[in-house]
């Protein structure tokens, strides 16, 4: 059985994870785990991408803010109106 070993940096308490264990669970700096208790025993496995799931058409269109785009066009319309510097195409 391999130890780690808790420390404190900053506002949280930090594991460090056995190089062994690291490697064993193909593990790299910035991976996700899910943490999971179980009585007296943590349980660490990576973490799973959770899938989106995919959206019709109608689905985008309904979650798109009619208010936000006008607003978003009335704060632009003066920029959209200055001549072109270089070779841009409007």
């Amino acid at each position: 059985m391999l130890t780690g070993k808790l420390r404190q940096q900053g506002g949280a308490m930090v594991l460090t994870v056995p190089n062994a264990i690291v490697a064993q669970m193909g593990w790299q700096v910035g991976n996700l785990l899910d943490i999971e208790s179980q009585g007296e025993t943590v349980v660490l496995r990576s973490a799973k991408r959770k899938p989106r799931g995919r959206k019709s058409l109608d689905e985008l269109l309904a979650g798109i803010d009619c208010q936000e785009i006008q607003t978003l066009n009335e704060e632009m319309a003066e920029y959209n109106a200055l001549p072109a510097k270089g070779n841009e195409v409007w």
